[in-house]
């Protein structure tokens, strides 16, 4: 879920393109050198949309309309000086907080923006089955761009054969944080059979395994959606996690009835996770993860996306990435799909046919401009090829090798879901921790949801 973190991400956001350092108590040395890495990057970025130009002053204006404010807004525009240097293409960045109406309304009217960078996949993959994105198999490199992003990725943003969309930042998720200095159980399960017999182990005894809070406005249950999909793909892979974000299973499967059952015996039951059900709907979906860091620590285990461990170091005293705050990512229920990653992030596409917008789109798809969207802090890049020496901190280096050396990626289910299915999995999921028996109605509601969605 990307919407609903850009205040949390903003918060934590690490200095920006100009003045990026190697990590918390750098050198002056270390500070150094990453100021000289990060002037050949945007050097060479300079470069790339040079050649993109043809070595010509192309000048006009891209309209770029997007979710981002404040540092994190500045940190992503950054990215894009060298292009408008190179080119005279003046990007001029449009912000919205309600994308999915402001979006629809403007395709609707005649009146799109030139770009778009949507962290609604869904809304994204309507507009291309619609026919209003342009095609970019003569805009890009395909070939490039097919190596330098996980397949599935590329398949989103396409449609027969044809692209559409760019992932432009990315965030990984079904990450299980802990405390390096506290915690003593294991860090390379097998599988999520050995993590959950350490921690129920640990429950019996008294000890509270997980931290979890579900709580987010409007948005609220979104946190749990997450525990299911890890489940879900872990357990069957991607040929059934694609059925069922495309639409085509049913939520009376008994492989997505058995990903809400996994989910309930953790969510569910007062030994398992902080406070109980009722605490889990009721605590806000930041501070549900942070009693894993109280003195004494209140659990010993919380899941949630890269950007937790930025945000824990900003709100409790003491804590260093790295030292009191680690992760490593959720023990597959399946072996066979060790290795299949969730990430989220936005994806970029283009409405109107114009050479500023075909120089941006090429920009956006080299290395070199995805590596300066690496070097803010606040996103991973989906492209591998970015080498992971330009991530300003191990913890994002540790985080983009993740996605680097994944077997497969797939993008977040309920991200990818018509926004009605995806209203009902969150409010059924809450429905679902303080009544779990009433799973048939919850799976019956959004199945009736998906069905009218088709």
């Amino acid at each position: 879920m990307r919407r609903v973190l850009t205040g949390a991400i903003a918060a934590v956001a690490v200095l920006g393109l100009a003045a990026c350092s190697s990590g918390a108590g750098s050198t002056p040395t270390a500070t150094t050198s990453a100021n000289t890495q990060n002037a050949a990057l945007i050097s060479a970025a300079k470069d790339a949309a040079t050649k993109i130009a043809g070595g010509q002053t192309i000048g006009g204006k891209v309209t770029l309309l997007g979710a981002l404010g404040g540092d994190q807004l500045d940190q992503y525009l950054a990215a894009f000086k060298p292009f408008e240097e190179a080119t005279g293409i003046k990007v001029e960045y449009e912000g919205t907080r309600d994308m999915l109406s402001v979006l629809q309304t403007r395709v609707q009217g005649g009146n799109p923006p030139d770009v778009v960078s949507n962290p609604s996949l869904g809304q994204m993959r309507q507009l291309i089955k619609d026919g209003k994105l342009l095609a970019l198999n003569d805009v890009v490199d395909v070939e490039q761009v097919k190596k330098d992003y996980d397949s599935g990725l590329v398949e989103l943003g396409s449609q027969n054969g044809t692209l559409y969309g760019l992932m432009q930042t990315s965030a990984l998720k079904g990450m299980v944080y802990y405390n390096p200095e506290k915690y003593q159980g294991p860090t390379n399960a097998a599988d999520w059979n050995a993590l959950n017999t350490w921690a129920t182990q640990q429950a019996d005894a008294g000890n509270t395994p997980w931290c979890l809070g579900v709580e987010n406005g409007a948005a609220s249950g979104w946190m749990s959606t997450d525990w299911i999909e890890q489940f879900v793909l872990t357990t069957y892979g991607t040929e059934v996690w694609d059925s069922w974000a495309n639409g085509e299973l049913s939520w009376n499967s008994p492989e997505i009835r058995a990903a809400f059952e996994a989910f309930g015996k953790i969510a569910t039951d007062s030994k398992m996770v902080n406070g109980g059900p009722r605490a889990v709907v009721s605590t806000d979906f930041i501070k549900g993860s942070l009693p894993l860091w109280a003195d004494p620590p209140r659990c010993s285990l919380t899941l949630q996306a890269d950007w937790l461990g930025a945000t824990v170091t900003t709100q409790v005293p003491g804590t260093v990435e790295g030292k009191s705050v680690d992760f490593f990512m959720f023990p597959a229920v399946n072996s066979a799909n060790s290795g299949t990653i969730e990430t989220s992030g936005e994806m970029l596409g283009a409405f109107n046919d114009t050479p500023q917008v075909r120089a941006l789109m090429a920009y956006a798809a080299t290395e070199q401009s995805q590596a300066l969207i690496a070097t803010t802090g606040s996103w991973l890049s989906a492209n591998k090829s970015v080498s992971l020496d330009v991530y300003p901190t191990d913890a994002r280096r540790k985080a983009a090798q993740v996605i680097s050396e994944a077997k497969a990626v797939r993008f977040d289910a309920s991200d990818l879901m018509p926004s009605s299915v995806t209203q009902a999995f969150w409010s059924g999921t809450l429905t679902y921790i303080t009544s779990p028996d009433k799973l048939d109605e919850v799976l019956g509601t959004i199945e009736a949801a998906r069905l009218a969605a088709r």
